[in-house]
């Protein structure tokens, strides 16, 4: 085994960095988009709060069978309540993002979620105290135009799903937030397994109030929503780690394209009019932030 392990990365250290950042944001958007089809169709027969225990359970032990095998040390902290507090922001957001998705088209929640870095921008200048330059104003201007061409108020009602989708972004954006702080002490491992560790028994808390007995093929729908999930967010972060933000960003966009292809095809969905123009320019405006957070740094 590990001869196969040592022969495939010496195949893959051939690879440009900024491939395997494309690769690994391709992989990390197909397969988010996959999970969400999975929970919209787990969600016909069991309650999405169970959906998100499970999805933490089975990610806790991936993650526990990939990053403790060698003991413990990855779990020494002296912020263990930082990690809490995350954790639990973690769990409403995705409890709010996974009850969304029962309200609304796979592609609506996809191209809402899409604002969630502009979310991130403004709780770091909220909460970190960070500068809002004019490039951030322009960037949140823009997402904001596009969030409105999506929901198109005055032509049609702000649905409930919309506004849990948009209520899980401005979650989330806290919660990267305490990450950005954690991330000053504590290594990336030790976040990530205090996250799902600390998660599991938060969301088993909510889910203890629709808990019906998953039945087995409900279990392994489960055990794909868990183990993809947590790899999807591996693939994510290792895209950033291999190339630019700038490059791998618009890789991520793809993720409407798997959403509307599941959508109409598994749950016949039809996106709406404002769908793909709204998520376009809320693309725009996080791939114009981020280039410009990039070419800004040397002056800082």
């Amino acid at each position: 085994m590990s001869q196969n392990k040592s022969w495939l990365a010496t195949r893959l250290s051939g690879v440009p960095g900024p491939i395997m950042g494309m690769a690994h944001m391709l992989a990390s958007a197909s397969s988010i988009s996959a999970i969400n089809g999975f929970v919209v169709h787990l969600s016909y027969s069991m309650h999405v709060f169970e959906i998100a225990f499970f999805r933490q359970l089975f990610g806790l032990i991936f993650m526990a069978a990939i990053f403790l095998r060698g003991g413990l040390r990855p779990l020494m902290t002296r912020r263990i309540w930082l990690h809490v507090i995350r954790s639990v922001l973690n769990v409403i957001a995705m409890l709010s993002f996974f009850y969304g998705l029962t309200l609304e088209p796979l592609a609506k929640v996809i191209s809402l979620s899409l604002t969630a870095p502009l979310f991130a921008t403004v709780m770091a200048v909220l909460l970190l105290g960070e500068k809002m330059n004019f490039h951030r104003w322009v960037s949140l201007l823009l997402g904001l135009v596009g969030a409105l061409i999506i929901l198109r108020p005055g032509f049609q009602a702000i649905s409930l799903g919309a506004l849990l989708v948009l209520g899980s972004n401005a979650v989330w954006s806290v919660a990267l937030v305490v990450i950005k702080v954690l991330s000053r002490t504590e290594s990336s491992v030790t976040i990530a397994l205090y996250a799902t560790l600390l998660q599991a028994p938060v969301a088993l808390v909510f889910a203890l109030f629709f808990w019906t007995a998953p039945t087995l093929e409900q279990l392994g729908f489960l055990v794909i929503i868990g183990i993809g999930g947590t790899l999807a967010q591996i693939c994510l972060g290792e895209a950033f780690r291999y190339a630019d933000a700038t490059l791998v960003l618009p890789i991520d966009f793809t993720k409407l394209f798997w959403a509307s292809l599941i959508g109409y095809l598994v749950f016949d969905q039809v996106p709406d009019v404002g769908i793909w123009p709204g998520a376009f320019v809320v693309f725009l405006a996080v791939f114009y932030n981020a280039y410009k957070e990039r070419t800004s740094t040397p002056n800082r």
